[in-house]
């Protein structure tokens, strides 16, 4: 039964056909008419917006509004690495309770992620020595031993 649905389905093929009312050049299509396509009949012909005064201002870009239960778009710091470093180093802080969660606003404490997060940026001085400018330099120079001694204090019981 196989081969017979087979050659059945060689046989019938498919049949593709233009339905566009226009042609690539702007011109209407001769072998269609409005009354073959009810689309083409219930929409209104369209009107050409009116004119722009010349003296008027034009209208800044609309950001389109937040849908329910998502958040509000911010503008966003330019991406470079002191930015990136900067970005783990307040995790860092959160992780060790120094600062509150951003979503949240409470405290908590994760000295597993803290210490994770300062290996990161461990390994990220390592990988980069050498191709950073001289201010990316000194920011992993002063800000490592600063988060390393935060960790530490935060780890010692009563910390």
């Amino acid at each position: 039964m196989a081969p017979q649905r087979e050659e059945e389905q060689e046989e019938k093929g498919f049949t593709v056909s233009d339905k566009r009312l226009f042609t690539k050049e702007g011109a209407r299509r001769a072998d269609s008419s409005p009354a073959e396509t009810p689309a083409a009949s219930a929409a209104p012909p369209r009107q050409a917006p009116p004119p722009r005064e010349a003296s008027a201002r034009p209208e800044p870009p609309r950001r389109p509004r937040p849908e329910a239960g998502e958040v509000p778009r911010r503008d966003m710091p330019d991406v470079d690495f002191s930015t990136f470093v900067a970005m783990l180093a307040n995790n860092v802080m959160m992780f060790l309770g120094q600062i509150p969660d951003p979503v949240s606003q409470q405290r908590r404490r994760d000295l597993q992620q803290a210490k994770h997060t300062i290996d990161m940026l461990l390994m990220l001085r390592d990988k980069t020595r050498g191709n950073l400018t001289a201010e990316e330099t000194q920011l992993m120079q002063e800000l490592l031993p600063q988060l390393q001694m935060a960790y530490v204090a935060a780890s010692r019981p009563g910390g």
